[in-house]
């Protein structure tokens, strides 16, 4: 019989990753507790399996357990299952925060539960697409051997890429995952506000973002960042940097410094490669720098 899994936290995270296990038929849903009581009602119906309860202490013993809640929740959670004794050392406990390893799942420690900090690096929603884009997608997992080899056929049965790695700088590491993804995002937003402001229809705005963040990914993706950069900053072209900066300037006053911050991590870039000369170093320095 396939194991039971109770979640704690179902929102869109461990929703998907919930469905994605029923689809592929490694586990049943147990029990689902919310913050809300409702909210864990919506839950059960949204995935067509489960049973919504009203609090953790109303759980039934499962072998495995995912928490999905909020970053700051998970160790109030880990303390909560310590305390009622709902889990011991047959159990597999895991949460999806990237910003913590496995320190908040602490007050666990002496259950003697296989404990995982688990965080698929891609955006979770319960939408159809996103999950059938699931296959591949890293899955970056902390814990000791037996714990990640609990998990890792759950991860591998959902097509997901099994990446094991010892303890990391949590911070530092979300904090890049997060400008990959969500700065990208917000840029994309920020340009097409900027094509808008130029004159272009809506539709179009959409059209040359998505396009070119298209050809960017692939680009990245074949050649690496140092070998797929273009642009004036790269070219040394100063005299394009400073059209930019002031059709920005009269435009959105209020943002000519994110275009020079956007530009400024492509300076960096243009240093490491080394093909400009030191005066043009400089001056895209100066007008990088503030105006």
């Amino acid at each position: 019989m396939k194991p039971r899994l109770n979640i704690i936290g179902c929102g869109r995270a461990a929703g998907s990753l919930a469905r994605l296990w029923l689809e592929a038929d490694a586990l049943r849903i147990g029990d689902i507790c919310n913050r809300e009581p409702a909210s864990g009602i919506r839950s059960a119906e949204r995935l067509g399996a489960g049973t919504a309860v009203g609090a953790i202490a109303e759980m039934r013993a499962a072998p495995v357990w995912m928490i999905g809640t909020n970053d700051h929740q998970i160790q109030g959670v880990a303390m909560r299952l310590a305390e009622r004794g709902a889990v011991d050392g047959d159990c597999l406990v895991f949460h999806l925060a990237g910003r913590f390893g496995l320190s908040v799942l602490q007050p666990l420690e002496a259950s003697g539960a296989r404990l995982v900090a688990l965080h698929p690096v891609r955006s979770l929603t319960h939408n159809r697409l996103v999950l059938d884009d699931f296959r591949g997608t890293a899955c970056v997992a902390e814990g000791a051997a037996e714990a990640l080899g609990r998990l890792r056929p759950l991860i591998e049965a959902i097509g997901g890429r099994w990446m094991p790695v010892g303890h990391v700088d949590r911070g530092l590491y979300h904090a890049a995952l997060s400008v990959v993804s969500n700065v990208t995002k917000g840029v994309a937003w920020k340009a097409q506000k900027w094509l808008e402001s130029a004159g272009l229809p809506d539709e179009t705005c959409a059209a040359l973002t998505n396009q070119l963040l298209q050809s960017t990914t692939q680009d990245l993706l074949r050649f690496g960042a140092s070998r797929s950069i273009t642009g004036p900053i790269v070219r040394g072209d100063t005299s394009t940097v400073d059209a930019h900066l002031r059709a920005v300037e009269e435009a959105h006053p209020q943002d000519a410094e994110i275009y020079q911050v956007f530009m400024r991590t492509v300076f960096e870039l243009a240093q490491e490669r080394g093909d400009l000369d030191e005066a043009t170093l400089e001056r895209l320095a100066e007008l990088l720098g503030g105006r």
